[in-house]
């Protein structure tokens, strides 16, 4: 029995289990549970979610709800910049720049460059972040952007595959140290 309760034990318990009905989606189930959450709480939430929920449809959904959202992003994903000044004519642009997270001729100037020369057990790790982006879809809502890459090589001599994060939070990280 011990050794059996040893496997079981969890770090977090689910709170609640539904059954997705066929005129939702993942992303609708679970902006609705998280609201229920945040709702209950009586401290600030932090969501931390992996790849599917790192897109424009998942920041609209949680656009409502007082939540902190730390997102990992797909590598074929792209962000957009905040448009530039109104000139005056036509119609105001939505968006700026394109940065496509697998392409880094498209890459923006990072905002804040953090590097940690001796990680114990990573070894040197660098990451960036770029302020006020936001998905194609949801140029209203801003996303901070994230990069950690570890500077060593794996064993067989290839990089390790970079970690793009977003943040997306009514609360933005500090510019400095916010990432150590």
């Amino acid at each position: 029995m011990r050794g059996y309760l040893k496997r079981c034990v969890s770090w977090a318990l689910p709170l609640l289990h539904e059954r997705i009905s066929s005129g939702s989606s993942p992303i609708l189930q679970a902006a609705s549970q998280l609201k229920l959450v945040c709702e209950q709480s009586v401290n600030p939430v932090l969501a931390v979610l992996d790849r599917e929920y790192g897109n424009a449809n998942w920041v609209l959904a949680i656009a409502d709800i007082q939540v902190d959202c730390l997102m990992r992003l797909r590598k074929n994903a792209c962000l957009w910049s905040a448009p530039p000044a109104y000139s005056g004519r036509g119609r105001p642009r939505k968006h700026g720049p394109k940065m496509s997270l697998w392409d880094p001729t498209t890459w923006l100037q990072t905002d804040t460059v953090i590097e940690i020369d001796e990680h114990p057990d990573l070894g040197q790790v660098r990451v960036s972040q770029w302020l006020d982006l936001h998905f194609y879809r949801a140029a209203e809502q801003r996303v901070n952007l994230i990069l950690v890459e570890r500077m060593k090589p794996m064993s067989n001599g290839q990089p390790f595959p970079p970690l793009w994060l977003a943040w997306v939070s009514e609360r933005t990280l500090p510019k400095r140290n916010c990432l150590v």
